[in-house]
């Protein structure tokens, strides 16, 4: 079992990083949240890890504190929820939010989180209920809107917003509609947290 892998941080993405420790390079999906907190490219970097093993396939997922990592493996415990749509979850709400409606019993809270329908919403509810105490906010949950920046090179804010949604796990034909949406209701230079904002809400 993996804890933690501590190295060089070779590249990042959204959702996806890659860790170069003792001259192993390893492929690190992660969170929005967790990628707002790294380091720039070529500096340490520390994430905490849930190794995935099926059949056919063995991810890393990675995460900036353990608290996220145990609430990501709270999650993949509900029926119907896999590691994609728990990376989906946390990257919509913070961690002490999403436990604040999941003891609070916040249907209509939960289905707010992109991705998140209502047999889901409910499904987390009843079996999370009492598990995610330790994490739950004192005051009221709001969903999550987090600072992201990317380096743009020659790439639109379109493109950046684009890939963004992408790899939160939306196809690509829901992805086009929700950026043409927001294309009507933003400038083109709008920071692309807002463009990602945006989009979340129309998708």
């Amino acid at each position: 079992m993996i804890e933690y892998i501590r190295g060089v941080l070779a590249d990042k993405e959204i959702s996806r990083i890659a860790v170069e420790a003792a001259g192993v390079g390893y492929s690190v999906a992660i969170p929005l949240s967790t990628y707002e907190k790294l380091p720039d490219a070529g500096k340490e970097v520390k994430v905490f890890i849930h190794y995935h093993m099926r059949e056919d396939d063995v991810s890393l997922y990675g995460f900036a504190a353990k608290s996220e990592r145990e609430v990501f493996r709270h999650l993949i415990t509900v029926n119907s929820i896999g590691p994609k749509v728990a990376m989906g979850i946390m990257s919509g709400i913070s961690i002490e939010n999403l436990a604040t409606y999941v003891n609070t019993g916040n249907t209509a809270g939960l289905k707010k989180i992109p991705g998140v329908g209502a047999k889901t919403a409910e499904r987390i509810i009843v079996e999370l209920k009492g598990k995610l105490g330790m994490y739950a906010s004192a005051g009221t949950a709001t969903l999550s809107q987090p600072s992201i920046k990317i380096a743009s090179g020659k790439a639109t804010r379109q493109d950046e917003a684009f890939a963004a949604m992408m790899s939160l796990g939306y196809n690509d034909k829901q992805v086009a509609k929700a950026i043409t949406r927001v294309e009507q209701e933003i400038g083109k230079d709008a920071p692309i947290e807002e463009w990602i904002r945006m989009a979340l809400q129309v998708i």
